[in-house]
């Protein structure tokens, strides 16, 4: 630790007067035990009186003197106190130094390391911890404005969100209330239209309470074993009607055929659920579909392709964010709440994996990698 000016003169004076004082209590110190040890003193009225003589000189105060080893002794256990307590006044300044930056850091929220060294190792252990947990608070505070921004534009975005269909469900009611007299083929228009809205409604409201339970840590999960490909083939089975509909081919493969994991089967279902529905949205010119598995030492990469329009690379990035939708030009018939993806991410992280997309003119890619065992990364937690 560099010393201020300030704390060089404390040391220094703390030091000199020190020095003084020990030197003053070394001398009576010796001068007393050199009387009790030549028998010449005596104690009177409660007062000390000692005839003891000191010989200074050369030639009897040497090391053959009981008196020279004496002084020595004590001289020595003086500097050795007087070390003790410079070095003791010097932890004072340091810790002292360590008080004064601590509360600086807590009054004006300054992140900066506190940039300080010592000799003494308690010292520079406890600069090391409090650096620590300076370090861990700023990350706390970080985590808590980004989820108090992202809790601000959720509820922004809901808002706005479910404000557009009940708008349109009160306007359709108010004409049918306001105008009971309408024909009856207009009246189970209004009616109808009221009715899609509400049903959007209420799977805005779904996908809602869908994504609040993926910001867990995995606690509300139901995790079992169960077999890849077998659960590829359910899936092309359940979509099997969109895809003669929309004349494309779905297909699944596996390597190795067979690969066992335990997660939970439901998330995963509305994980590729949201993957497939959301490449027959968007994967305009689409021919296929396909779901391929490969087992990498403990984990598992999924992923699910299609031949269909290329997604912007601008896009790539934000896909999985709350609410974003590739631009469509305002293709209306494109319908959502834009929080499939981020569900879908949410699922693959309460799973302790990961996602990203890959897109190019012949190809586009949900790459999907999961641990062989998600419910051990639960035990972590």
């Amino acid at each position: 630790m560099k010393l201020r000016a300030k704390e060089i003169r404390h040391l220094t004076f703390f030091g000199a007067v020190t020095a003084i004082v020990l030197l003053f209590l070394d001398w009576s110190v010796f001068i007393f035990f050199a009387a009790l040890l030549s028998n010449s003193f005596r104690i009177s009225r409660g007062k000390f009186y000692s005839s003891v003589r000191v010989m200074f000189d050369g030639q009897n105060f040497t090391p053959k003197n009981a008196q020279w080893w004496g002084f020595a002794i004590i001289l020595i256990l003086g500097i050795i106190l007087w070390i003790f307590l410079f070095l003791r006044e010097y932890q004072q300044l340091q810790l002292k130094r360590l008080s004064d930056e601590i509360t600086k850091i807590n009054e004006t929220n300054d992140n900066d390391r506190i940039k300080m060294s010592s000799i003494d190792p308690m010292v520079t252990n406890l600069v090391s911890q409090i650096n620590q947990m300076t370090q861990a608070k700023q990350a706390i505070l970080n985590t808590e404005r980004e989820n108090e921004k992202k809790q601000k534009e959720l509820v922004t975005n809901v808002s706005h969100d479910l404000r557009t269909p009940l708008t349109s469900i009160i306007g359709y009611l108010g004409l049918i209330e306001s105008n009971p007299d309408i024909p009856a083929d207009q009246m189970r228009k209004h009616a109808s239209t009221a009715y899609s809205k509400a049903q959007q409604l209420v799977a805005m409201v779904e996908d809602l309470f869908s994504y609040s339970q993926t910001q867990t840590n995995g606690e509300n999960l139901h995790f079992q074993p169960m077999e890849i490909s077998e659960f590829f083939d359910q899936l092309i089975v359940q979509f099997s009607l969109d895809a003669d509909k929309h004349h494309i081919t779905m297909s699944s493969l596996t390597n190795p055929d067979q690969i066992q994991i335990v997660a939970d089967p439901e998330k995963l279902a509305r994980l590729f659920m949201n993957l497939i529905n959301n490449a027959f949205k968007y994967g305009k010119t689409m021919t296929f579909i396909k779901l391929t598995a490969a087992k990498r030492d403990d984990k598992v990469e999924i992923k699910v392709q299609n031949d269909g329009e290329q997604i912007p690379k601008a896009s790539l990035l934000k896909l999985f964010d709350r609410f974003y939708r590739v631009d469509q030009s305002g293709n209306k018939e494109i319908s959502g709440t834009g929080l499939g993806l981020a569900i879908s991410q949410g699922i693959v992280q309460q799973h302790h994996g990961s996602i990203h997309a890959e897109s190019n003119s012949q190809l586009t890619s949900f790459v999907i990698e999961l641990p062989v065992d998600a419910s051990l990364g639960l035990a972590h937690d």
